[in-house]
């Protein structure tokens, strides 16, 4: 049998169990079993990275002292956010809500479509796949701020990432 019938066969029988393990809700299980510190960390790597600029311009001063915390409600996930020392930081992760000034409640999918800039938050606010409790004018900054994201500064393999993610298991 050859390599390429081999490779072809292997991931036709294991792309379910992978694509099962890695639904959303399950890919929660699997993101809680790390360390908090762990999670933490890269949640704060990834956002600093991405915002750059922005906190180079203190665009986030007004999450200081605040918590955002995002819902991904297919994922039972919830990430809180805030801003202390000219750094984001990722202040909780779990699969409960935590006290927060407001949240952001979206899908994976939708979550994807919005990080990649294919729709923008306010469609997905009126379409009711992006809701927001509490802060609402906390959350119009984040929104503000989200939109001068360019696109070009998410790294390469992060998209890479997201698309696979998506294709593979979310369609």
């Amino acid at each position: 049998m050859s390599s390429p019938l081999i490779t072809n066969r292997l991931q036709h029988r294991l792309q379910p169990i992978l694509s099962g393990l890695l639904k959303p809700q399950n890919f929660t299980r699997l993101a809680l079993i790390m360390p908090s510190k762990i999670n933490y960390a890269v949640v704060a790597t990834l956002l600093n990275n991405a915002f750059s600029e922005q906190i180079e311009t203190k665009e986030f001063e007004f999450l200081e002292g605040s918590i955002l915390q995002f819902q991904i409600t297919d994922a039972q996930l919830f990430v809180g956010i805030s801003y202390r020392q000219n750094r984001l930081i990722c202040t909780h992760m779990q699969d409960s809500p935590c006290q927060a000034d407001v949240s952001l409640s979206i899908d994976t999918l939708n979550a994807i479509q919005l990080i990649q800039q294919e729709v923008d938050p306010d469609t997905l606010f009126f379409r009711r796949k992006l809701k927001i409790k509490g802060d609402t004018e906390l959350a119009h900054h984040v929104k503000n701020t989200i939109d001068t994201l360019n696109p070009e500064v998410i790294p390469k393999f992060i998209i890479s990432l997201l698309n696979g993610y998506r294709n593979w298991i979310l369609e």
